[in-house]
Formats: structure tokens, sequence, C-alpha cells
């Protein structure tokens, strides 16, 4: 392009928006939106990075150009944010491929969400922008004034860093179906950071504490206590998730091999088996010969949960409270504490992430158990 002087004053370059000042050197995006041109400095003469900063401020220059028209565009039922939640709701309660608790925890962070943005529903999915997402999120996380748009003033806890983080994927999920429909062009939570979660500190009974708890399960009178210090037991000597020992039947014990067949519930590939641990084995045989011969499929374990039995057994035995879930952790600490592999525990537990969960998780015990082996080497 040349100047009315004849000057060569624009150069295009191979790259579609992308033109260079003949005379500045600079490169400047040249966008269309609504019909009209913008023309945008982007503040470089180096082509690769001008490249790097032309998308950029294309989807900005998009992004405006969507709000504006949208601000022109008269208010419908088909456009408010409510549709896209109920349309999101009814995919989670419909797909077949989730489990209850998945689909629990999706309508609980709907709640949450609406709880904490509570003109949200009645929004326009076309209004919705990034900066509004950014303002929720600021206030879900400290609490106090719950985000509404004007602000309202209801005094509120704010959110765990968990409870945050399943909210902004539930948010950009709603989003994400407005976008698809072609309503919104761009989903205004896709730039939501997630809060950075604490890795929680482990406390689990001592040995000895842990065989009083087991003791004072048992001995608590209910008529199932027995079957809760079984539960109690088995989870410790195994590993196993809660939902994984309530499936579990007789013809998963394979004592020619001292194998169990882990029944996984977690995934398709979460299915293993695990050695019968000393401890495993003397406790199903236990189990066995009070019971007597039972069908193969009959369930080994007669209850589902215990958390309150197990809560009032660890303030008897003077130790934390724990849960079904410690119990796992209790497992894998005793094993890597025994000397095995971080790799072998993480496949006892049934990871499929070739031990990066169990290195993140218990890194800190191999250390340990290093640094206390390593004071037995004498020359």
């Amino acid at each position: 392009m040349k100047s009315s002087k004849g000057e060569k004053t624009w150069e295009r370059t191979n790259v579609t928006n992308l033109l260079r000042n003949g005379q500045s050197g600079t490169y400047y995006a040249r966008v269309k939106v609504n019909g009209k041109e913008k023309w945008r400095t982007l503040k470089t003469k180096v082509f690769s990075v001008a490249k790097l900063k032309l998308g950029d401020v294309e989807r900005d220059e998009r992004s405006k150009g969507v709000v504006a028209a949208a601000a022109a565009l008269p208010d419908g039922g088909e456009t408010v944010v409510e549709r896209f939640i109920n349309a999101y709701l009814a995919h989670t309660q419909n797909d077949p491929a989730l489990k209850a608790a998945t689909k629990s925890r999706r309508e609980i962070a709907v709640k949450a969400i609406l709880k904490t943005w509570r003109d949200l529903p009645a929004r326009d999915a076309r209004r919705v922008t990034p900066t509004d997402c950014q303002e929720w999120a600021a206030s879900a996380l400290r609490g106090g004034t719950g985000f509404v748009a004007p602000m309202a003033r209801t005094i509120r806890k704010g959110m765990s860093a968990s409870a945050f983080n399943k909210c902004v994927d539930t948010l950009r999920a709603i989003f994400e179906i407005a976008r698809e429909h072609g309503i919104a062009y761009q989903n205004p939570a896709e730039g939501l950071s997630k809060a950075r979660m604490r890795q929680k500190q482990l406390e689990l009974p001592s040995v000895a504490q842990f065989h009083a708890i087991v003791k004072n399960v048992s001995e608590a009178g209910a008529r199932q206590s027995k079957d809760c210090a079984d539960l109690v037991r088995f989870l410790a000597y195994s590993g196993a998730r809660i939902s994984e020992a309530a499936a579990l039947r007789w013809h998963h014990v394979d004592l020619e091999r001292k194998q169990l067949a882990l029944p996984g519930t977690k995934s398709a590939s979460s299915d293993r088996r695990i050695p019968l641990f000393p401890p495993l084995a003397e406790l199903l045989q236990e189990i066995r010969t009070r019971r007597g011969d039972e069908p193969a499929d009959a369930p080994i374990l007669r209850v589902r949960e215990c958390k309150g039995a197990l809560r009032s057994a660890c303030t008897l035995a003077g130790a934390k409270p724990i849960t079904h879930h410690d119990l796992r952790h209790l497992f894998a600490t005793r094993c890597i504490e025994s000397g095995v592999d971080i790799p072998t525990v993480s496949r006892w537990l049934g990871h499929a992430d070739g031990g990066a969960l169990a290195m993140k998780t218990y890194g800190h015990l191999r250390q340990e158990h290093s640094a206390a082996q390593a004071a037995k080497v004498q020359f």
C-alpha cells in the first residue's frame, strides 16, 4: 500500500491481518469487527513477536465486538443463563457414564454458584463478561460480601479451595453450552484461575493407637460393632477404597495364588490384584471361621460405612479422628515405612499414573525412610 505521495507506507506479510509500517517498521493488527475495521499497534518491530501478539489482539477486539453487539440486542428467555444451567443439570442427570457421586458433586457446585452469584440465572449470557466472572471469583474466595450485580450485602464465609475449583469447572461448563449454541462468542469463565490446593497433612494413628481404635469399634456394643471393626481392619490392611470394599465378594479371594481381586469402582482400569498380606489373610480367615461357609457371591464385609463408630473410637483412643480414606493412607504409609517402593504401593492402591500421585502424597515418607536406613550404613 502507498501513501498519497507514492511512498510505500504499509507492507503486507504472509500472516492474515498482520501488517508492517514501512516507515517506522512497527507491526500492526488490522481486524474487522461488526463491519468496522480496527487498527491496533502491536508495539514491536520483531515479526515473530508480532505474530504471537496478533492472536491476543484479534480475540480482544472480537470479544469487545460481541459484547457491544449483545448490548444492542433485546432481552429474551432463550439467552438467559438459567437456560444453560438447566441444560447442564439435565445432561448431568441423563449421562449414564456419570456415577451418582459425580452427579451429586455437580449439583452441589451449581447450588454454591447460585448462592454466591444470585442474579446469575437472570443474566443474559451474551452480556456476561470475563470481568464479571473474575469479580465473582474474588468474592467467592474472599467471602464477606456475596457477589451480585450490583453487589448485595449478604455476609458469608469464603469457599474452600476445593469447593471453589469445582465451581470454576461447573461455571465453565455452563457457559461452554452457551458458546456451543452460538449465544456467546467466547466462554467468559475460561480465564478463571483455580485456587491453590494445600496438601493435606496426614495425622495418622500410631500402631498402638490403631489397635486401640479397632478394639474400641469392636466392643462399642452396637449390633454391628464387629462388622464395623472388620471394615476398619480391611481398609487398613488392603488400601482399598470404601466403595471397593463394599463390592467385594468371597469369589474375589484367590487362596491358590494368595491374591485378592479388588473390583475397582473409580474407573474401568482400576480393577487390580493385590497380595494377601499376612494381616489381610488373617482377617479374611477370621471372618470365614466366625461365619462359616457362605456362598461365593456373598459380601465379605457386611457394613458399607462406619464413620460414626470410627470417630468415637478415635476419641477414646486419644487419636485424631480419621476417615475411611485415611485408612487407605494408613495402609500406604505402613507399606512405605516397611521398605516397599512407591511405584509398587501405587499399583496396589490402583493408581493409573505410574506413582505420580503417590509420590506427591507420600514422597516425604520415602525420604524419612531413606534417612533412617542411611543411619544403619557403617564402614
